[in-house]
């Protein structure tokens, strides 16, 4: 049930039994729980006199009994009114809840832009590999990410973070339901979709079987966790419409307990999450790079551990706020950290473009220079370092190792497929151009 507080209904005028028509710009107690509240005092559910208001307030058992004999007989519209009126009386202050465009969303919604617009430009530019099916994917991802957002200030502009019963006309309970229902769907999917384009990315660049094998077990089960979600969150109520209008009409059917499915989605979300950061770290640490090289390309694919943070945060604030049966401030700090956990995706997705991007405009940013590196020749016994015109005699076997360790060139020679992980060596650049494309 979406309603399911304490009602605690006080009145001048119980002893008269005084109730005019239910109307929402009445500040009178409907019919119905005025009521229920002299059938609570004829059955001696109170000790406190009818007039004395913070005595009714304070005395639960009171409460209770009003509470289950209005849900039992007012229509919702009713409850949400005899809640209205009782939680003045008592004094209870009103929940103001978060902005509808706060700093703490915008912000990382204007970088993830920012890196999503860097993405688009290289691809146009050929930096950072050719077009794939990980570009089309996060285009959709962002789009989605845009879509959650603006969902979210609809959500607030009519209700979200208000106590429910505050919200007035009571009509945009529904329609903030009703934009939340769709919040809940979008979200859902936008954060398989991420992490699927991810997933491409990635097996645009490293190659082992073992690799392959489990990055294409992670997409299976990001398709079969946004297909799964989305099909409990359309259904979750009986009928459908519930999901939006149950607070209006409590007994027309039943729905699944929300806090439970959002308990049992972050947690699939957090394991999967962990083996997404975990595999390319791995991955890079076996690569044939200088120590400097590995941990700068393993923290740019690390830093999706910050999505995994903020997923376990998302959990935390759920747990912390699960006892609340006033689901409009008890579900807003949830979705915050929704709205952050989606823009983060499309950070963490665009930022390996922006690495490709800083080295085309600032090639000695990184400091690249032949002085100062050296290679592995792999295929001698002692897999000794080569220097200076010695690395130029062994180019063709240092060409072979460079083209594995640091990018893929596709199951066919073809430029645009290519996705460089580190700023390439300008001999070594034009040295392959001769030789052509291979892999070790």
């Amino acid at each position: 049930m979406l309603l399911r507080p304490a009602l605690v209904l006080v009145s001048a005028s119980l002893a008269a039994g005084a109730a005019a028509a239910f109307s929402e710009s009445s500040h009178t107690f409907p019919q119905c729980a005025t009521t229920c509240q002299v059938q609570a005092f004829v059955d001696n559910s109170t000790l406190c006199a009818p007039t004395n208001i913070p005595c009714l307030c304070n005395d639960t058992g009171y409460a209770d009994a009003v509470t289950m004999c209005v849900m039992a007989t007012c229509t919702g519209r009713e409850m949400i009114f005899t809640q209205r009126l009782s939680k003045h009386q008592c004094g209870v202050p009103p929940h103001k809840g978060r902005p509808e465009i706060e700093a703490a969303t915008l912000i990382p919604l204007i970088l993830g832009t920012i890196l999503f617009v860097n993405r688009i430009v290289a691809k146009f530019m050929g930096i950072g590999g050719g077009w794939g099916a990980d570009d089309y994917t996060i285009i959709a991802a962002y789009i989605l990410a845009v879509v959650i957002f603006c969902l979210n200030i609809a959500v607030i502009h009519y209700g979200f973070g208000q106590n429910l019963w505050d919200i007035t006309p009571m009509d945009n309970i529904t329609i903030m339901l009703k934009y939340f229902y769709a919040f809940d769907l979008i979200y859902k999917i936008q954060v398989s979709l991420a992490k699927i384009s991810v997933c491409l990315f990635l097996l645009r660049i490293f190659q082992s079987k073992v690799f392959r094998y489990t990055t294409f077990t992670i997409i299976g089960l990001n398709v079969a966790i946004a297909v799964t979600w989305v099909f409990t969150d359309c259904f979750r109520c009986t009928p459908a419409h519930l999901s939006w209008d149950e607070w209006e009409f409590p007994r027309d059917g039943t729905c699944m307990d929300f806090i439970t499915i959002i308990f049992a989605n972050a947690f699939v979300n957090i394991a999967v999450d962990t083996i997404m950061v975990l595999m390319p770290v791995y991955e890079v640490s076996k690569l044939n790079l200088s120590a400097r090289r590995k941990l700068g390309v393993g923290v740019m694919f690390g830093l999706g551990i910050v999505l995994t943070a903020i997923a376990i945060i998302r959990v935390i604030v759920l747990y912390y706020n699960r006892g609340s049966n006033n689901r409009t401030v008890q579900l807003q700090p949830i979705t915050h950290w929704s709205v952050l956990e989606v823009q983060i995706t499309i950070i963490c997705a665009c930022l390996p473009t922006l690495r490709a991007m800083l080295v085309h405009i600032f090639p000695k940013l990184l400091g690249n220079t032949t002085n100062h590196s050296y290679y592995e020749d792999r295929n001698t016994p002692s897999g000794r370092r080569t220097f200076g015109r010695e690395r130029m005699n062994s180019i063709s076997h240092i060409n072979k190792t460079i083209s594995y360790s640091v990018d893929y060139m596709g199951p066919q020679p073809d430029s645009s497929s290519c996705v460089q992980l580190v700023e390439m060596d300008p001999h070594d650049q034009s040295e392959r151009g001769s030789h052509g494309p291979s892999r070790n």
